[in-house]
């Protein structure tokens, strides 16, 4: 409980500070609002997906150039989730009706023709773009039924690696052991028949255990060893709206779980302390992601709040940029509201795996910016 007010007590008190250095903007008419990011474990690549858009992922020497998969140039984009392994030698996707199809990360893939340059250089953002081709496995065949209910829609491997995670439309969370890709283990985290009853699933750092959120914002703590549900815990203060992320610190006391709200200003970010399950809402937060030694802990809605979760202190706020309609959205220059401003906010968040640079999703766009630590 100490360690918990105290962070809470920084996140009240603690000194502003301006952030340095111009951000990389990374315009894209392809993505809407960037759902989830993450650097590659030696930060070579960055990932970025946006929902039904492509998944795409960017070379970070210069960012003009980045790779994504056949599947979404060939046909309409269907991946919904994306993992790196920690090792970075797989990489992981899932496909609602395939399941899951595990990449050879060090495949560059093959370019697409010059003849459709002008077609993907504003849809993706770069210059130069590499489709990756067949996956090194499939972990669940196609289905003649096309069992909705059962498809996967989302997948993360566990920190040590030993294990890959895929949750599923109908409730369920499947474990496959990444050493033979079998599967290992089923659990069944709602038996509604229905995905939307819990939303996010985040793994412990120690890979013992995990935590699902469901669509009235209450946590469920699941533990491999013993395959039962140990403890469901809600915050009044997330006013029973749905979870959107759920992220631990590198030491797991700390979980913090976003609540959606109507707008970005309008989400909720409830921090857990996970020694005893006691929380504090921070209001106007719709993104949250944890440095990977832990010590920096970025907030974001409107703006960005950056704390040392060590001392507690609050670092400093950072400005999201704003452009106008004009300058984002194609075929708008002649609009009468070209010159406006479009509604911004953080929607999701990155730090390199040496905490250095903080990428971050907006509206159209994709930020990078060098961190002064």
């Amino acid at each position: 409980m100490k360690l918990l007010a105290a962070f809470l007590a920084a996140l009240a008190l603690g000194a502003l500070a301006q952030s340095t250095g111009t951000p990389v903007v990374i315009k894209r008419e392809g993505c809407f609002a960037a759902i989830s990011l993450a650097f590659s474990p030696d930060g070579s690549e960055l990932a970025q997906a946006c929902g039904f858009a492509p998944i795409e992922l960017f070379d970070t020497t210069n960012y003009h150039k980045a790779r994504t998969f056949r599947s979404q140039i060939d046909y309409a984009p269907d991946l919904r989730g994306f993992a790196f392994s920690p090792d970075g030698k797989t990489m992981a996707t899932v496909r609602p009706i395939i399941g899951a199809e595990i990449w050879n990360a060090a495949d560059p893939g093959k370019q697409v023709p010059a003849e459709n340059a002008e077609s993907f250089k504003s849809f993706y953002g770069v210059d130069e773009l590499y489709a990756l081709d067949k996956p090194l496995r499939v972990l669940e065949a196609p289905r003649a039924s096309r069992d909705e209910f059962a498809s996967a829609l989302d997948v993360d491997y566990s920190p040590d690696g030993k294990f890959l995670f895929t949750k599923h439309h109908n409730g369920h969370v499947k474990i496959w052991d990444t050493s033979s890709w079998t599967l290992q283990r089923e659990f069944i985290v709602s038996d509604k028949g229905n995905s939307a009853l819990f939303s996010v699933l985040a793994i412990a750092p120690d890979s013992k255990s995990f935590v699902v959120g469901d669509q009235d914002g209450v946590l469920h703590d699941w533990n491999l060893d013993s395959k039962s549900e140990t403890r469901a815990v809600g915050s009044p203060d997330g006013g029973g709206k749905m979870l959107v992320n759920l992220v631990f610190s590198a030491d797991g006391k700390i979980l913090v779980a976003i609540h959606r709200g109507k707008k970005l200003a309008d989400g909720t970010a409830v921090v857990w302390n996970t020694t005893d399950w006691t929380s504090h809402t921070l209001s106007g937060y719709a993104a949250a992601a944890f440095s990977r030694d832990g010590r920096l802990l970025a907030l974001g809605g409107p703006d960005i709040k950056l704390f040392d979760s060590v001392s507690r202190k609050e670092l400093r706020t950072i400005e999201v940029p704003t452009f106008t309609k004009g300058e984002l959205l194609p075929d708008s220059t002649n609009r009468r509201d070209a010159g406006e401003k479009t509604a911004s906010g953080v929607s999701s968040f990155a730090f390199s795996p040496d905490g250095e640079t903080l990428a971050f999703g907006c509206f159209y766009t994709l930020h990078i910016m060098k961190l002064d630590r």
